[in-house]
């Protein structure tokens, strides 16, 4: 991974090998980040999404190993617990030019990664929501 910073916009650009959830939590501690949104596109040949079932409360997962175009990456950057915390989702194109995505658990740079960071000046924690959806929301009475 490489960057650089314009402002309150960090441009990144992962290599070969980069896995994108680790090393943008890698950036986020060097960086001091508490707040962000993340938007990328690239390649990746591994990839691990899941889809969140509300009513069950668990996460379906999918795997591929495959060639595939990191076609939109999508998320933010904001805390838990005063620790760094990402939610991104991502969609990836397959060579049959069928397109999956969903909640991005892990992906594997096989090409390039490019990615832009905008950092927003605050802090939003996050709560899990043990009533409803079991899911990590903002809390903004944090």
């Amino acid at each position: 991974m490489d960057y650089r910073r314009f402002g309150d916009v960090l441009v990144v650009r992962l290599d070969r090998g980069d896995e994108i959830i680790t090393t943008l939590a890698e950036l986020a501690k060097r960086e001091k980040i508490s707040l962000a949104t993340v938007q990328g596109i690239g390649a990746c040949d591994q990839v691990k999404y899941s889809l969140y079932n509300v009513a069950e409360r668990s996460y379906s997962p999918n795997e591929l190993s495959e060639e595939l175009e990191l076609t939109s990456l999508n998320g933010n950057m904001s805390t838990m617990d005063g620790e760094q915390y990402n939610h991104l989702h991502a969609t990836f194109g397959r060579a049959d030019g069928s397109v999956v995505g969903g909640h991005l658990n892990e992906a594997i740079i096989s090409g390039t990664g490019e990615i832009f960071v905008h950092m927003i000046s605050g802090e939003v924690e996050r709560s899990k929501d043990e009533a409803e959806t079991g899911l990590n929301l903002f809390d903004f009475n944090k």
